[in-house]
C-alpha cells in the first residue's frame, strides 16, 4: 500500500509500507494499549509498531511510527481495521434540524483520503514582509501535546514544534496575529495528507444534509477483554501457552475458537 504522506528521507518520500502477516501480536498491543490508560498518540504508536512491517524497505520501530505525520498514522489505522475484520462501522447521529435519531453504516475501506499536496512535508506562509516555514504535524507531536489540558497552550506548544526556521529567520516563531494563524493553519492543510473524518447524509425524517463525525481510531476501542479471554479459552482447551497463540494467525485462531464452540453446543 502507499502513504498519502510517507517518510521524508532526504529529498525522497518513502511510502511503501506492509503489515506483518496478522497474528495476535497486534491485538495484544491494542488490548495492552487500552488497559495502559495512555493518551490516543501513544496507543496509536503502539499499534502501527506491532502490526506494520516496513515502511520504504526500513523496518517499523515506535520512533518511526511517531514520526509519521498524523494523516498517515489515520490512514494506517483505518487499513489496519480493515484486515482485522471490521472495515464495517455503525454509527449512531442526531439530525441538528429535528432532532431524529438514525443509524448510518460506514466502511472504512471506501472512505476517502487526500493525499499529500506540494512541498511536503513542508508548509510555507507569507506574513507581512516575511515568509515562514512549519512542518506537518507527526505523531511524536501529538503525544507531546496529549496532556496539555488547556487548548490554546496545546495549539502554541504544536505551533513551536512545527516551526521550521530558515537560515535567516528566527530559530523560534514570532507571535502571530489571529488571522496570520488561520492563514498558517490553512497552508498546513492543503499540504498535509488528510483522511475523511465526517461521512455525509441527510436526516430520513426532514431530509436535512448532515455530517457525522467518524473516529479514524475506532479501533482502539476495540475491548480488550475479548482477546484476553480469546487466549485463556485456548489456552484452557489446548494447553498452548500464550506465546504459542500470540503467534497463530489470527484466522487459524478464529476457527480453533469456533471449534470448541461447537464442542461446548455454543455454535452451530
Amino acid at each position: 500500500m502507499h502513504l498519502p504522506g510517507g517518510l521524508a528521507c532526504g529529498r525522497k518520500r518513502l511510502r511503501d509500507a506492509a503489515f506483518r502477516p496478522l497474528d495476535g501480536h497486534t491485538e495484544l498491543a491494542l488490548a495492552e494499549g487500552a488497559l495502559s490508560g495512555a493518551s490516543v498518540p501513544l496507543r496509536v504508536t503502539g499499534a502501527l509498531a506491532a502490526a506494520l512491517d516496513h515502511i520504504g524497505g526500513q523496518p517499523v520501530t515506535a520512533e518511526i511510527a511517531r514520526d509519521l505525520c498524523v494523516g498517515d498514522r489515520q490512514f494506517l489505522m483505518r487499513q489496519l481495521a480493515v484486515r482485522m475484520g471490521t472495515d464495517r462501522m455503525w454509527l449512531t447521529a442526531r439530525c441538528h434540524c429535528c432532532g431524529e435519531a438514525m443509524d448510518l453504516c460506514v466502511e472504512n475501506s471506501t472512505l476517502p483520503v487526500k493525499p499529500a499536496g506540494r512541498g511536503y512535508p513542508f508548509a510555507r506562509v507569507s506574513a507581512g514582509r516575511r515568509a515562514w516555514r512549519f512542518r506537518v504535524p507527526t505523531g511524536r507531536d501529538q503525544e507531546a501535546i496529549a496532556d496539555i489540558a488547556d487548548p490554546a497552550e496545546a495549539a502554541d506548544e504544536l505551533l513551536r514544534r512545527c516551526w521550521a526556521p530558515t537560515k535567516s529567520g528566527p530559530a523560534s516563531p514570532p507571535r502571530f496575529s489571529p488571522d496570520a494563524m488561520a492563514r498558517i493553519e490553512a497552508a498546513m492543510d492543503d499540504v498535509a495528507p488528510q483522511v475523511a473524518t465526517e461521512a455525509a447524509t441527510t436526516c430520513p425524517a426532514c431530509g436535512e444534509a448532515l455530517g457525522v463525525p467518524v473516529d479514524p481510531y475506532a479501533l482502539l476501542l476495540l475491548g480488550e477483554r475479548s482477546f484476553f479471554s480469546e487466549v485463556h479459552t485456548l489456552a484452557s482447551a489446548y494447553h498452548w501457552s500464550e506465546g504459542e497463540i500470540l503467534a497463530m494467525p489470527r484466522a487459524r485462531r478464529q476457527v480453533y475458537l469456533k471449534l470448541i464452540d461447537e464442542a461446548r453446543g455454543m455454535a452451530h
